[in-house]
């Protein structure tokens, strides 16, 4: 008990101690002093109490040190982290290295003099590739013609052989890695470096089918995109005077007229505009089927404002049918 009072005497002592440094008695009410009493007299001071600005100066400059330290302690933790992450790095690298690594095989030939030596063979010159009567042209893409990084200006044989180049073409589009929905031989797409200057000023690039020797097939200005869907069935549209909205991927977004156009027959499917002024589409790559009909093969999807669907399909005789199906039933 008595040493409990000692500390409590101890504490009050050192307080008023350290009180009587500071400007706390009422008669300097102009000063505003942690130690003053609270109350009229001394609510409104002005100035600083030198002790108690001395002690938040104090106050402060511990502060930044401490803010500092940490920082400094916080860099060091994350140099160490950087660095055993570095070496944990190496390590795995080393390990797949290692794992990776092909023995290798050294082989000691025996001495020739220099008169066994053979001269160099001299290259076989490669002639020109004769065209047959049915080839299978390969180009970049073989579906749509949506912009990727590789563009070519050529078309490709089934040998790698080029068999048709301008410096006219943009792009080419034809079979890809393989034959796509039985795309037609003889024929590619191509986009051209031409353009189709439209009403805004604003200019398109023209897209067409070429044959062989390059002779165009459609000679027609206003077509800005062509993609094949199957069999002898391509995808043509036209944009005279405005421009798509986008085209992406598999969809085909905002063009004034679009058909389904037949080379072997020379016919025509045209896609109404709806409401707008634009024709929205987009390419079935697989999977869909309609119910009921097995036998049908969704190859196009074009969807009104109202949400109701068209699906464009081929039916077991290699014919273009159209499907409607309600908002409803999709």
């Amino acid at each position: 008990m008595k040493s409990f009072l000692t500390i409590v005497l101890l504490l009050v002592m050192v307080q008023a101690a350290n009180a009587q440094s500071h400007v706390s008695k009422s008669e300097y009410a102009r000063y505003n002093c942690k130690f003053a009493p609270k109350g009229w007299n001394n609510s409104e001071g002005k100035l600083m109490c030198p002790a108690c600005d001395k002690e938040n100066e104090v106050a402060r400059k511990k502060k930044i040190a401490d803010d500092k330290a940490a920082s400094a302690a916080h860099n060091l933790r994350n140099e160490k982290l950087k660095a055993e992450n570095a070496i944990s790095f190496k390590k795995k690298q080393a390990e797949i290295t290692a794992k990776n690594k092909v023995t290798e095989v050294h082989v000691t030939m025996p001495k020739t003099s220099a008169t066994e030596n053979k001269k160099p063979e001299v290259p076989v010159k490669k002639g020109p590739v004769k065209l047959g009567k049915d080839i299978e042209l390969y180009a970049g893409w073989g579906m749509g013609m949506f912009t990727h990084n590789s563009r070519t200006n050529f078309f490709l044989n089934e040998n790698k052989d080029t068999v048709l180049k301008s410096n006219d073409y943009l792009e080419t589009y034809a079979v890809w890695r393989e034959n796509k929905n039985n795309f037609p031989k003889n024929i590619g797409i191509v986009l051209l470096k031409e353009t189709n200057k439209i009403s805004n000023g604003r200019e398109q690039n023209v897209a067409d089918i070429v044959d062989l020797k390059g002779k165009r097939y459609f000679n027609n200005n206003t077509i800005s995109t062509i993609f094949h869907l199957a069999d002898d069935y391509f995808v043509v549209c036209k944009s005279p005077t405005l421009p798509e909205w986008r085209s992406y991927g598999n969809n085909y977004t905002g063009y004034e007229n679009v058909e389904i156009y037949n080379l072997k027959t020379k016919k025509s499917i045209k896609l109404d505009k709806d409401a707008g002024r634009f024709v929205s589409i987009s390419i079935y790559v697989g999977g869909r089927k309609i119910p009921g009909e097995p036998d049908l093969v969704p190859f196009l999807s074009r969807v009104y404002t109202n949400y109701d669907e068209d699906v464009y399909c081929l039916n077991a005789n290699r014919e273009m049918v159209v499907k409607k199906i309600p908002k409803a039933d999709r």
